[in-house]
């Protein structure tokens, strides 16, 4: 599955660096799973790294190496993982000089100077169009490329266009708070004619929690698309909610050039839906597909397995779901309750197995060879891993699928990812 994976660019550290550049600071931005040359810590003034919970361990020992070699070079921390655990990471890691928690813009100078200080809370942007754009200059941006679901065959470029989520999904850890920042429709329009002029992009991911909150903002978007032309040069995919779209608001989209969508449906029972506290039901999921499939958007579904206190017979459910709402992509992924997510705080007071390796935090564990972060109780990891196998194969392998998929072929990129994505699931029957 790693080949159909996102490979994505570090905008967090991009945005960071372009505030530092902005001030006068020399960056250079190294990044691991990319670029193979080595770093060199000796050189700088000083090394931050940004971590989220399933490369806990690679940075961990990225920073050890650092301070054997560079034991005067002070160290920073920050990202999701040290944002939601930062006492505890500090301890593991001694290593490290300072934490940095939440959004790094403007807590890196504090952490610069940060006196006798380890622990440096970030202060949320309250207007995000007073940061720089992203210092994407210091990337191989060749080498990245999103999802192979998400891309018609063309490379397609990320553009955050908002921070925040007012919504309340046990799942979810809204590292930016609640409170919905946008970026201007004229920054957002000016990212999207560099990323065009600059590096030739074709396609583009707008990026948030929920676009679609604010409508307003998003007829705002589809009118500036429309009015510079864009619409006609560039195809843009987005996340969205089923309750936060209309067919209105879908066609004006379609005409500003959004090719795709992709919706976290969850789960296929209403319970489990409410246990998670996703706020939408069965009926909207369903409505909302068919109002996407008029107005002719492609759709992407998200889908969880073993959720806690889910039973054989719900996720059985989910699998009935998704072949009957029949997105174009379906994902599912097995419940990993990250640290920060209420889900987590519930395996932890309900004392359900939870695993203390954070490597083990990764949701497509059936393709894996270790163990799951989570098991439903009276569940084992064996099943859980089959059980994701077997609901790729239950969509994807339905007869008229590929059919289908060929009628929507644009690309010969797109025919081989569809090859691939084939021959994936269909190897997983002998597996």
């Amino acid at each position: 599955m790693a080949q159909f994976g996102p490979c994505s660019e570090p905008l967090g550290l991009a945005y960071v660096a372009g505030a530092l550049e902005q001030t006068g600071h020399e960056v250079r931005i190294w990044d691991g799973q990319v670029q193979k040359t080595p770093l060199y810590p000796e050189k700088y003034n000083l090394v931050g790294f940004t971590m989220n919970t399933p490369s806990y361990e690679v940075v961990k020992d990225y920073v050890h190496k650092c301070k054997t070699v560079a034991p005067d070079v002070p160290i920073v921390l920050g990202g999701p993982h040290p944002t939601v655990l930062s006492q505890e990471t500090l301890r593991d890691i001694p290593e490290a000089d300072v934490v940095v928690k939440g959004e790094g813009e403007k807590a890196i100078f504090d952490a610069i100077n940060k006196g006798s200080y380890r622990f440096v809370a970030s202060t949320a942007t309250g207007d995000l169009d007073t940061l720089p754009l992203p210092a994407r200059h210091l990337l191989p941006m060749k080498e990245y490329q999103i999802t192979a679901s998400r891309n018609r065959g063309h490379h397609a470029y990320t553009v955050i266009v908002a921070r925040g989520c007012p919504f309340n999904c046990a799942f979810c850890c809204r590292l930016h708070g609640r409170k919905v920042r946008f970026h201007s429709v004229n920054r957002v329009i000016q990212e999207i004619e560099l990323l065009v002029r600059d590096y030739n992009a074709k396609e583009i991911n707008l990026e948030a929690d929920t676009i679609t909150v604010n409508r307003s903002w998003m007829y705002s978007l589809c009118d500036a698309l429309r009015d510079t032309g864009l619409n006609r040069r560039i195809s843009w995919t987005r996340e969205s909610r089923v309750d936060t779209v209309d067919e209105a608001m879908l066609r004006r989209m379609k005409q500003a050039g959004c090719w795709q969508i992709s919706y976290g449906v969850e789960t296929g029972t209403q319970r489990l839906l409410d246990f998670i506290k996703k706020g939408t039901t069965l009926e909207q999921v369903r409505e909302t597909f068919k109002a996407t499939k008029r107005v002719g958007i492609n759709i992407r579904a998200f889908f969880m397995l073993g959720i806690p206190t889910e039973t054989r017979e719900e996720s059985h459910e989910t699998i009935s779901l998704a072949r009957e709402i029949n997105a174009d992509w379906s994902q599912f992924t097995l419940c990993t309750p990250f640290p920060g997510t209420a889900l987590f705080d519930y395996c932890r007071s309900h004392q359900e197995s939870l695993s203390t390796r954070w490597e083990d935090y990764k949701t497509h564990g059936g393709w894996e060879g270790g163990r799951l972060a989570y098991t439903p109780r009276g569940r084992s990891e064996q099943e859980m891993k089959a059980l994701q196998k077997q609901a790729y194969r239950s969509v994807y392998l339905q007869p008229g699928r590929v059919w289908s998929y060929l009628a929507k072929v644009r690309s010969l990129g797109q025919l081989w990812q569809g090859f691939k994505g084939a021959w994936v699931v269909l190897k997983t029957r002998w597996a």
